[in-house]
């Protein structure tokens, strides 16, 4: 099976927040740790290259320092 360019940009995307972490000098199997994600997965992700689910994705972007801001509407309390 190919891999699609979702996945090939996801792949990227570890990488680069796997550089980051580095420079900041954070332990990063113990930081995932830390956010609950084993020991086990960190591994396969860190070291097999295995996608992270996004629980993992998102921890992995906390401890890097990545934010996301997500639009929003608001909208009111009353029925329409």
């Amino acid at each position: 099976m190919e891999t699609t360019v979702f996945e090939a940009r996801a792949r990227e995307l570890v990488a680069d927040i796997k550089e980051i972490v580095k420079v900041k000098g954070i332990n990063l199997t113990e930081a995932l740790e830390e956010a609950g994600i084993s020991r086990k997965s960190s591994e396969k992700i860190l070291n097999q290259g295995v996608m992270p689910n996004l629980s993992e994705f998102l921890a992995l972007c906390q401890i890097s320092g990545i934010t996301f801001h997500l639009p929003y509407v608001e909208t009111t309390n009353s029925p329409m």
